[in-house]
């Protein structure tokens, strides 16, 4: 059959510049949904026998900030086309803002730098917690400092695992049964002389104790010790490093990230 084409144009209603600037905002918006809803699509990887898959609050704020700010920055900075395609539906323009004014290779640098991406969430994050997370953190300060006072720990350390892993609640637990402010299991916590895990000054004591005996145990080295922490000493010793599990490496980079957030530099490596 002949396909017949039509000579009617579409009719484009007349907009403002006001309604313009809100069409561009609500597709902009549509395209940043649509984005983070591929990235959590991707981070649905198959769990690895052995591996903790639960992190507690923590990791729920962290990645769900990382991913809004990444979708944000992708939506700005691609030629998905997605919102400009909407855009123009309506209007019959395109919307230039759409186009990036950065060079390709500058934007593909930004967007692949997992550091860069990081601290863009951690800005959010410190914009987010300033009435949740640095307040739930910051009632148990006088014990976060006893804690280090005793382990020969930064405050700040601890802050940020206690930030990854319950986000500052002290009656959180898990699916996998840890418990409290640093998520510890039975075991963990009788093996540190725990007897309440849910009693705040016990649980960071006990998790602070731990984590020493992990710095210890891999020659202070701080990466090595937090990934330790979350998926145990066995397997680190295993792979002779970082576990190759994206739970156990994004674990490693968030308390990272919320050490940098807590003092404002640059994390060493012993964790001092």
């Amino acid at each position: 059959m002949e396909k017949v084409q039509s000579n009617v144009s579409p009719v484009h209603p007349q907009l403002t510049e006001q309604q313009k600037a809100k069409l561009k905002a609500a597709v902009k918006d549509f395209e940043a949904v649509f984005m983070e809803y591929m990235l959590k699509s991707m981070e649905k990887t198959e769990k690895i026998d052995g591996q903790k898959d639960d992190q507690g609050f923590g990791k729920d704020i962290m990645t769900g900030l990382f991913n809004d700010e990444l979708a944000k920055y992708m939506t700005e900075n691609s030629n998905l086309g997605i919102g400009n395609m909407l855009y123009k539906q309506f209007t019959g323009e395109d919307m230039d803002s759409q186009i990036p004014t950065q060079p390709a290779s500058s934007i593909s640098g930004q967007i692949l730098s997992d550091d860069q991406a990081h601290l863009r969430a951690l800005e959010k994050i410190k914009a987010y917690s300033s009435g949740s997370l640095l307040e739930n953190v910051g009632k148990y300060s006088d014990i976060i400092n006893s804690a280090a006072g005793t382990f020969d720990l930064k405050p700040n350390l601890i802050k940020a695992v206690i930030a990854a892993e319950s986000a500052g609640k002290a009656d959180s637990l898990s699916t996998k049964n840890a418990k409290g402010l640093m998520q510890l299991v039975d075991s963990t916590a009788k093996e540190m002389g725990v007897t309440n895990a849910f009693d705040p000054k016990e649980n960071i004591m006990g998790g602070a104790k731990y984590l020493k005996t992990l710095l210890e145990k891999f020659s202070g080295n701080l990466s090595l010790a937090l990934a330790s922490y979350n998926a145990g000493p066995g397997k680190v010793e295993q792979y002779g490093g970082v576990p190759p599990f994206s739970e156990t490496q994004n674990y490693v980079k968030r308390v990272l990230g919320y050490l940098k957030m807590f003092d404002g530099s640059e994390v060493s490596e012993n964790g001092q």
